[in-house]
C-alpha cells in the first residue's frame, strides 16, 4: 500500500470537476512542524499509512487538516479502500466539512465504493442513531451520500438518474434476502437445510436472469454489485451468478451461516463482451422463452419476498438474543471446571506415590512367576516342532520340495482371470532372427520399450488405463487422422471429446507442475483429490469456469463467500485490518512467515460477508477424520507422507506468525474448531470474537501469551531441536519487523475506539497494547523477550484445560 498511482486500466475514467475543489494551501506563516508535513506529503513517494496516521493526529488542527484532506484526493482507490472504515468512523464521530466533501466525492465516482461507504457508515453509526440529536445529522449525511452517487459520474450509461436509486434498492433487498436466509435456515431440520438453501439459490438466479433480461440496456443491471477488494486493474465486483451445486450450511447453536460460490466480473467489460449462449441450442431457446413468459414482477417478488413470514416471531427473538449476548458468551461453568481440574491434579499427585508402591509389589510377584512361565513356553515350542516334523519325513524332503515348486512356478506361471494373448510366435520369430537365446526379463523389457507392437502380454480395459495413458491414446488417434483429409470431421470430433473430458486441463497441470515420470504414471483424477480436503479448489474452479457463460471475460473470478446474519463483524474487520498490516510488514522484511488475510465486508451492525478459506479443515475436523492417529504429527505423516518435511516447515512458519499475532491482539477462544489447516500444512486462525480485553466468560481463562501445546512442540521435533530453534528465530524476527509499523497499527485502534461500544475496548489501555511490541528494545532484549513468551506458552496447563473444557461442552477434539 505504498504506491500512490493506481494500476493502469483499460477502462480509464474521465476526471470530474468535483475533484478540482479549492485546494487549501498551508498558511504563509508556517510552524516548523507544519512545514515538515507539507514537504513530506508533497513529494512524489510517501507512505499512505503514514499519511492516514498523520491525518488522525492533526485532525483538529485547522491548517494541516485541510492540507492533508486535499492530499487524500491523489491516493489510488486500492490504497484508500483499506482505510475507508476509519474515515467513515471519523466522519461519524467528528465534524469536518472537508472530510464530508471528500467522502461525497468518493461516492460520486463508483457505485461499489458508494456501497462500501454507506454500509460502513450505517454499521458504525448504529448506536448513535438512538440519540435524536445525532440521528438528525446522520440522516442528513445519508441523503448527501446518496445524492452524490446519483449525480456523480460512475462510468455507466444511464438514461434516468432514478435508475441508480432503483438499482441500489434492488441490490440492498437482494443482499438482505441472502442474509436473512442464514437466520431462516435455523428453523429447518438439519437434514432439510441444504435442500431449502439450493431451492433458494435457484430462485435467486432465476430472478437475477429476469432482471438482467428486462434491463439489457443498462450495464449496472447485469448483476448485483458487491464491493469486493481487488488489487489488479479490474474491479470484479458484480455478481452475475450463484453456483447452485456449491453451497454448504454450517450448523451453530444460534444461527446457520452458509457458504456459496459466486461468479463476478467487471461491469465495464459488458461494453465489449456479452455472455456466451449455452452449447445446447434447444435448451438455450427454451430458457429464453421461459424468461419471456415469466411475469414482469419475478425479481420484485423475490426481493420483496418475506423469507421469515411464517417465522417472524422466531427471527425477532433470535435477533434479540444476539443483541443481548454481544458482550460475551455463556461460560458460567468455566470457572467451576477449572477448579475441578485443579482439585483432580492435586489428587493425582497424592495418588502418584501410591501407584509407584503398587507397581513395585507387582514387579516382585512377576519375578516369582517368571520361572513357571518359562517352562510353559518351552513346552509350547516343543509341540510346534513336533507338528512341523509330521508334515515331512525329514528336512531334506522339505528343501527339495521348495526348490521344485520354484522351478514349476517359473515354467508354468499361474493363470490370470484377465484375458491374455500368447506372445510365443513373436518371441520365436525374434529368437530365430537373432540366433541367440535371451532370458524372459529381456523380452519383457523389449515389450515395455515398444508399447505399439503387435502383441501384448496382458490386455487392459479402458477402466484399467490411467488418466495419462488415456490422454496419450487420444493424442495418438489425433495424430493418426490429422494428415488425412478424409478424417477431418473425425479429428474435430476427437477434439471436442478431448475437451469435454477435461483432458486439456489435466495436460496443463502436468506442464505447470512439471510432474515426474513416476507421478505421471499414477492414476490422478481431475479435479485432483488430496487427503481429507478431497477436491482441490483450483481444479474445481477451472471446471466451473469451463461451463460458465462468462468464461471469456478477462475480469472473471470465482469467489467462495460465507453469508452471516445476526453476527457483528465490525470487530473482526478491525482485527483483519491489523493482521493485514502485520502481513505486509513480514513481507517487507522478506520473512518466511505465512498469514492468511481473508476479506470481510460489513453490511450492517449484525450482518456481513466473509471470504471462505478454500482447501482447509479445522484441527477438530482432521482429528475426527483420523481417529486412530494420536496427535497432529501422526496425522501429518499419514496425509503428506513423502512431503511431510515440507508440510512440517509450512506448519512452523505459519505457527510463528500466528503466535505473534495472537499475543499482540490477545486473541482468545483458541480451541481446535477455530484453527484451520490447509492442504499445504499451514495453520490459519479464524473467528476473532474475543480480542484485546475480552475473553470467554470475561475470566481470562486462557492466560498464556499464545497457544503452543505439546502437539505443536512435537511437530517441531521437540524442545531444543533445530526446527524448534528455527521457530524461535522466526518469532524474534517477526517482532523485529513489526517495530516499523507500530504507529499505523495503534492508529487503527485509536480511531475505532473513539466513543466505541465494542466490548473489546472495555478497560482497554493503548499504552499496554503498545508495550507488547517492544518497539524500543535492542536486538538482544527483543530476542530474550520472544524466548520468554515462548517458554510461558509452551504446554501451558490452562491452554490444555480449555481444550478439555471445549471437548466436554461442545465435543471439539483437544
Amino acid at each position: 500500500m505504498n504506491n500512490r498511482k493506481s494500476p493502469p486500466s483499460i477502462y480509464a475514467k474521465q476526471q470530474t470537476d468535483e475533484k478540482k475543489l479549492a485546494v487549501v494551501l498551508m498558511p504563509v506563516e508556517q510552524s516548523e512542524q507544519e512545514s515538515t508535513i507539507y514537504e513530506k506529503f508533497t513529494s512524489e513517494n510517501f507512505d499512505v499509512g503514514e499519511l492516514i496516521q498523520k491525518y488522525f493526529e492533526k485532525f483538529k488542527e485547522h491548517g494541516p487538516h485541510q492540507f492533508l484532506t486535499n492530499t487524500l484526493y491523489n491516493i489510488s482507490k486500492i490504497d484508500l479502500e483499506f482505510y475507508l472504515p476509519q474515515l467513515c468512523y471519523l466522519l461519524i464521530k467528528q465534524n469536518s466539512i472537508y472530510l464530508e466533501r471528500f467522502i461525497n466525492y468518493l461516492c460520486s465516482q463508483d457505485i461499489a465504493q458508494y456501497q462500501l461507504i454507506t454500509w460502513c457508515f450505517k454499521a458504525y453509526s448504529d448506536e448513535d442513531r438512538e440519540d435524536p440529536v445525532k440521528l438528525k445529522r446522520l440522516e442528513r449525511l445519508d441523503n448527501a451520500l446518496e445524492q452524490s452517487m446519483v449525480q456523480g459520474n460512475c462510468g455507466y450509461n444511464m438514461i434516468d438518474r432514478n435508475h441508480k436509486i432503483k438499482y441500489q434498492n434492488a441490490v440492498q433487498l437482494y443482499l438482505n434476502n441472502l442474509i436473512e436466509m442464514s437466520l431462516l435456515l435455523k428453523t429447518y431440520k438439519p437434514e432439510d437445510r441444504k435442500p431449502n438453501l439450493k431451492n433458494f439459490i435457484l430462485n435467486a438466479n432465476r430472478a437475477l436472469e429476469r432482471y438482467r433480461f428486462r434491463n439489457q440496456e443498462f450495464l449496472f443491471c447485469h448483476g448485483i454489485t458487491v464491493p469486493f477488494y481487488s488489487e489488479n486493474q479490474y474491479r470484479s465486483n458484480m455478481v452475475v451468478r450463484i453456483i447452485e451445486n456449491e453451497c454448504t450450511c454450517f450448523n451453530t447453536k444460534k444461527r446457520v451461516p452458509y457458504r456459496i460460490v459466486v461468479e463476478t466480473v467487471d461491469p465495464h467489460e459488458f461494453k465489449m463482451k456479452q455472455p456466451k449462449q449455452s452449447q445446447k441450442p434447444a435448451s438455450s431457446q427454451q430458457n429464453l422463452k421461459s424468461l419471456q413468459n415469466l411475469e414482469d414482477d419475478v425479481m420484485e417478488d423475490f426481493l420483496k419476498n418475506d423469507l421469515g413470514k411464517n417465522n417472524r416471531d422466531y427471527l425477532q427473538q433470535m435477533m434479540d438474543d444476539i443483541v443481548n449476548s454481544k458482550k460475551g458468551r455463556n461460560f458460567g461453568d468455566l470457572k467451576d471446571f477449572l477448579d475441578q481440574q485443579q482439585l483432580q491434579q492435586d489428587q493425582q499427585k497424592v495418588a502418584g506415590s501410591m501407584i509407584v508402591d503398587i507397581k513395585q509389589v507387582i514387579k516382585k510377584v512377576n519375578l516369582m512367576t517368571d520361572s513357571e512361565n518359562q517352562s510353559l513356553q518351552e513346552k509350547k515350542q516343543m509341540a510346534q516342532r513336533l507338528r512341523r516334523k509330521k508334515s515331512f519325513l525329514n528336512a531334506i524332503d522339505k528343501e527339495k520340495y521348495e526348490i521344485n515348486m520354484k522351478r514349476f512356478t517359473i515354467l508354468f506361471p499361474p493363470s490370470n482371470s484377465e484375458r491374455t494373448q500368447s506372445c510365443t510366435p513373436k518371441l520365436l520369430q525374434q529368437y530365430q532372427q537373432q540366433k541367440q537365446r535371451k532370458d524372459k526379463q529381456y523380452w519383457i523389457n523389449q515389450l515395455k520399450q515398444n508399447p505399439f507392437n503387435n502383441f501384448r502380454y496382458k490386455h487392459k480395459t479402458q477402466k484399467q488405463l490411467t488418466l495419462l495413458q488415456r490422454i496419450k491414446f487420444f493424442k495418438y488417434l489425433k495424430e493418426l487422422y490429422q494428415s488425412n483429409q478424409k478424417y477431418q470431421n473425425l479429428e474435430q470430433c476427437l477434439n471436442k471429446i478431448y475437451i469435454s473430458l477435461q483432458y486439456d486441463l489435466y495436460e496443463k497441470k502436468i506442464e505447470k507442475q512439471r510432474l515426474s515420470q513416476q507421478q505421471q504414471e499414477q492414476d490422478i483424477s481431475f479435479p485432483r483429490k488430496f487427503g481429507p480436503w478431497e477436491e482441490l479448489w483450483e481444479d474445481k474452479a477451472e471446471m466451473i469456469k469451463r461451463n460458465s457463460p462468462y468464461q471469456h471475460f478477462e475480469s472473471y473470478q470465482l469467489k467462495p463467500i460465507i453469508v452471516k446474519g445476526g453476527d457483528d463483524l465490525r470487530q473482526e474487520l478491525m482485527t483483519m485490518q491489523i493482521i493485514r498490516k502485520m502481513k505486509n510488514a513480514f513481507e517487507k522484511a522478506n520473512l518466511n512467515l505465512y498469514v492468511k488475510a481473508y476479506e470481510i465486508i460489513v453490511v450492517s451492525a449484525s450482518s456481513g460477508f466473509l471470504e471462505f478459506c478454500a482447501d482447509t479443515l479445522s484441527i477438530d475436523g482432521l482429528k475426527k477424520k483420523f481417529p486412530a492417529c494420536k496427535s497432529i504429527v501422526h496425522i501429518y505423516k499419514e496425509i503428506f507422507q513423502t512431503a511431510f518435511e515440507e508440510a512440517q516447515q509450512n506448519f512452523i512458519q505459519s505457527l510463528a506468525a500466528y503466535s505473534i499475532i495472537s499475543y499482540i491482539l490477545q486473541i482468545k477462544d483458541r480451541h481446535n474448531g477455530n484453527i484451520l489447516i490447509d492442504s499445504q500444512g499451514r495453520i490459519i486462525h479464524i473467528d476473532f470474537g474475543f480480542i484485546l480485553t475480552t475473553s470467554p466468560g470475561n475470566i481470562n481463562f486462557e492466560s498464556a501469551p499464545f497457544k503452543l501445546t505439546q502437539e505443536y512442540v512435537d511437530m517441531m521435533n521437540g524442545y531444543g531441536s533445530d526446527l524448534f530453534r528455527y521457530y524461535q528465530n522466526l518469532v524474534y524476527k517477526g517482532f523485529k519487523a513489526l517495530q516499523s509499523c507500530v504507529g499505523e497499527i495503534c492508529m487503527i485502534i485509536e480511531v475505532m475506539m473513539l466513543e466505541s461500544t465494542l466490548p473489546c475496548f472495555e478497560k482497554f489501555d493503548i499504552k499496554v497494547f503498545r508495550d507488547r511490541f517492544q518497539e524500543k528494545a535492542s536486538d538482544d532484549q527483543l530476542q530474550k523477550y520472544s524466548e520468554r513468551l515462548i517458554y510461558q506458552s509452551m504446554n501451558n496447563w490452562r491452554t490444555t484445560q480449555y481444550d478439555n473444557f471445549q471437548r466436554i461442552t461442545n465435543g471439539i477434539m483437544p
